[in-house]
């Protein structure tokens, strides 16, 4: 993908989430995004002052995921720094982002959107062995809900645009294994409470 495509995807969009305070959101625009990981840095300093000694190995982590949700067109990414003997630094994540699709079908609803979106993930070598399922999102409607389990955990929502033809997919990522059953939790609650708006013209997506 490139930049003129990445933009026209972050275009237009703007989330409202619940974070715990221990994440820290990072700029996606390659002019600035610097900021915000030196801030998510100290944040992670402050949680755990031995991740000070790795300054150079976390901030590269931080810069790395800012870079991959810059480059993917995310429109929101956050991150939280663990430090977890023995599996050491690692970065829990989430980024959201906008995909185009084919339109909705004439009077297909949401609900059946996700239905079809199911089906094909569920035979989708790429998520073999995942758990895959019709959710509904309390401020954004149905959804789909991938989960796959393999060392960490990935968890995938996908929610159609029905004012468009477009999906929001929300991708969180928690690579650390204790804390596995921790995290989906988590992860479930932040997707639940997030609110898209279109910043163009101020309505709400959903």
């Amino acid at each position: 993908m490139n930049s003129r495509d990445a933009e026209r995807l972050r275009s237009g969009m703007r989330a409202e989430l619940v974070t715990p305070g221990d994440w820290v959101e990072l700029d996606v625009d390659p002019a600035t995004r610097h900021r915000s990981i030196r801030k998510a840095f100290r944040r992670g300093v402050a949680r755990n002052p031995a991740i000070e000694r790795d300054a150079v190995r976390v901030i590269g982590l931080l810069d790395r995921t800012s870079q991959m949700a810059s480059e993917n067109g995310a429109f929101y990414c956050a991150s939280m720094i663990m430090n977890e003997p023995p599996h050491g630094l690692v970065l829990a994540s989430m980024l959201i982002q906008r995909c185009f699709g084919d339109p909705v079908p004439p009077g297909a609803s949401a609900r059946d959107v996700c239905a079809g979106l199911a089906a094909s993930i569920s035979v989708d070598p790429d998520w073999a062995g995942a758990d895959v399922g019709v959710v509904t999102l309390q401020r954004l409607g149905p959804a789909v809900r991938t989960c796959l389990i393999d060392a960490g955990a990935v968890v995938q929502y996908i929610a159609p645009l029905m004012v468009s033809p477009a999906q929001i997919v929300m991708t969180f990522t928690c690579p650390c294994p204790p804390y596995v059953a921790t995290a989906i939790e988590l992860f479930d609650a932040m997707a639940s409470s997030l609110v898209l708006t279109l910043t163009t013209d101020g309505t709400r997506a959903g």
